[in-house]
């Protein structure tokens, strides 16, 4: 059987949920050999095995994480030459479209990106795509070289089937232009919380989007969305005198007139006199 190349995504230890994916996709048009840039290939071997993979291309040494896109795309260019894989998977990340337009113009292939799913067609993998929100689902393929296809994480439920895995050393030279961008510094993100407003509770999250209360209304008062501070000034448009929480309440500011009466702080002009000559 072919082989099909898989990008995996990882951490320098441990594998990604993504590559998983990819592996169980690459296992419907051939033998998956995943391409693992970078140290620590020998720690991910075991995942790798667990989910398929029958051999590991390894390109050691730092300098391949060390650049942003470019080492990945030369090295999985080298392996189309060397291997003529049916296929080249990649998740469709920001860093992974980037690789796979890359790859695509280095050696003279189609790209499909944001595939939801793969089956087997004519001439190669026919990719899913959702568009408008899942309204309209697309299929299409790649018609002109080795079929390059950004899948989307998430996509597809992984599922294990032991493979060998087996370690195959990669020795590729990156050329100067792939060292154009340099990674200085890596920021592993956290969860940031905030300190709850007076009165609210510590786990309570202010991200409503678009969230709607009863009746479809937009959970707004006042024109601000609920749980933000009011403008100063603002009045709180709510049912009767209360007030909602944390939003001003304003009462008439004149005293109450009995229906019909006139209200004793308003005064009438004179009308003007005609006098006719």
């Amino acid at each position: 059987m072919s082989e099909i190349l898989v990008l995996a995504a990882h951490d320098g230890e441990s594998v990604k949920k993504v590559t998983l994916e990819l592996l169980t996709l690459a296992r419907r048009f051939g033998d998956p050999a995943a391409v693992w840039l970078g140290p620590g290939a020998d720690a991910g071997r075991e995942r790798l095995a667990e989910y398929g993979a029958a051999k590991v291309y390894t390109a050691d040494g730092d300098v391949m994480t060390d650049y942003v896109a470019a080492p990945a795309a030369e090295v999985l260019a080298a392996l189309v030459a060397q291997a003529s894989p049916a296929a080249v998977l990649v998740p469709a990340t920001a860093e992974g479209k980037e690789v796979a337009g890359r790859l695509a113009v280095k050696i003279g292939s189609g790209v499909l990106t944001d595939a939801v799913d793969l089956t087997p067609g004519d001439g190669g993998p026919v990719a899913e795509q959702s568009i408008f929100g899942g309204a309209i689902i697309v299929k299409s393929k790649v018609t002109t070289g080795t079929p390059i296809v950004a899948v989307r994480p998430n996509a597809v439920a992984p599922e294990a089937s032991p493979g060998a895995a087996a370690l195959e050393p990669v020795s590729v030279e990156l050329s100067d232009a792939a060292k154009g961008a340099h990674i200085t510094e890596r920021v592993t993100q956290e969860h940031l919380r905030r300190d709850p407003a007076p009165g609210r509770h510590a786990d309570f999250e202010d991200h409503h989007g678009d969230q709607q209360g009863p009746g479809g209304a937009d959970l707004r008062i006042g024109g601000l969305r609920r749980g933000r501070r009011p403008v100063q000034g603002r009045a709180a448009a709510h049912r009767g005198d209360q007030a909602a929480p944390g939003l001003l309440n304003v009462r008439p500011c004149c005293p109450a007139v009995t229906p019909g009466a006139e209200a004793p702080w308003l005064t009438r002009a004179p009308r003007p006199e005609l006098q006719l000559g």
